[in-house]
């Protein structure tokens, strides 16, 4: 705990060796109220300077501030807490100031490590949240259909047409693909939080990469007539890890397909910029979003999740899941749509 003395008929002032130390001068420093404004850290040199002249010796408040200086002999930056008792004379002029400064950088630190920590677990409870909710609701959905279909072929196919069957092995075999993707999606990012997914990059044809990513999904978009056209030129070599960018490429894709009707159109496209980024855009005829949705659609603590053009079940997760693949690679992910005319979703890595 330093001591000092202030003099504001000449503007100087005098201080402890404690405080010599925590300042970080000696005893041929400037003790002016320049000399103490340079040892301010920039950040608090206006703050500090309107906080003496406005409340100090304007307001005549005593000293009373938390601040950030920068040492004068190894320039370390340190949080100090300086009070001060203000003198006046007959006239009730302010004519000095005697208090004390106390470097309060550990309890600082302290503080800041404690508030990194609850931010962390607000965020580890939000995903904590977010697979209780897909748990609960997404993934019970499909699950509660195809168990109530599985009893429907028990208890009935005797009297049953081959056309029943027929459809309702249909609607079970599209309740098991929903399930699976999801149950993918949930471990993959399991995985990528626990730090266990590995990140291999290497190079690949971007083309061919984008077209067997489609062959897994050309059913999906048969079904309900939608056309997929690809726009990529050929022999685009991009580096990345080949797992993650095929869990971009078919969640995008899906996405697409989920929210156009039947009978629209999707386009896949892409091209490399002047500096050296890949940008690849998914486009689509679809619903589109709204300026709200769109806004917290990469936030995990917001409810994201509808349902697709033919009542098709959606989580939220996958576009997670993407995001937190292409910022992996060092990449970008953004979105441009408007509700009724469709969205655009682009991704660019760095090549």
């Amino acid at each position: 705990l330093g001591s000092y003395s202030l003099s504001f008929r000449d503007g100087t002032w005098t201080s402890s060796e404690i405080l010599n130390s925590i300042f970080g001068i000696d005893s041929s420093y400037d003790r002016s109220i320049d000399g103490w404004s340079s040892l301010i850290h920039p950040e608090w040199k206006e703050i500090m300077t309107d906080y003496l002249r406005t409340n100090v010796i304007g307001n005549h408040e005593p000293f009373d501030k938390e601040y950030k200086i920068v040492r004068k002999i190894d320039g370390k930056e340190r949080w100090v807490h300086g009070k001060g008792e203000l003198f006046f004379d007959g006239r009730n002029e302010l004519v000095s100031m005697i208090g004390t400064i106390l470097d309060i950088t550990v309890s600082k630190l302290a503080e800041e490590e404690i508030k990194l920590k609850n931010e962390l677990l607000q965020v580890i409870n939000a995903e904590k949240d977010k697979f209780f909710s897909i748990i609960a609701h997404d993934l019970r959905g499909p699950l509660s259909s195809f168990v109530a279909a599985t009893q429907i072929i028990t208890e009935e196919i005797q009297s049953m047409t081959l056309e029943e069957i027929k459809d309702i092995t249909m609607s079970m075999k599209l309740d098991a693909s929903n399930i699976y993707t999801l149950l993918e999606n949930l471990l993959e990012w399991s995985r990528l939080k626990r730090n266990t997914i590995d990140f291999v990059k290497e190079k690949f044809d971007l083309k061919k990469k984008i077209e067997s990513c489609l062959k897994v999904l050309s059913e999906q978009a048969v079904k309900k007539e939608i056309v997929i056209s690809v726009s990529v030129p050929d022999n685009i070599e991009i580096s990345a890890d080949v797992h993650m960018f095929d869990t971009v490429v078919r969640n995008l894709v899906s996405n697409a397909i989920k929210f156009t009707h039947k009978g629209g159109g999707i386009s896949v496209s892409a091209l490399r910029h002047s500096d050296n980024n890949i940008q690849i855009r998914i486009s689509d005829s679809g619903i589109g979003l709204s300026s709200d949705l769109k806004n917290r659609l990469f936030l995990l603590s917001e409810k994201t999740n509808r349902q697709g053009t033919n009542g098709e079940p959606s989580s939220g997760i996958g576009l997670l899941l993407c995001k937190e693949f292409i910022e992996k690679h060092n990449g970008k992910i953004w979105v441009e749509s408007e509700e009724g005319k469709g969205s655009s979703f682009y991704f660019s890595i760095p090549d």
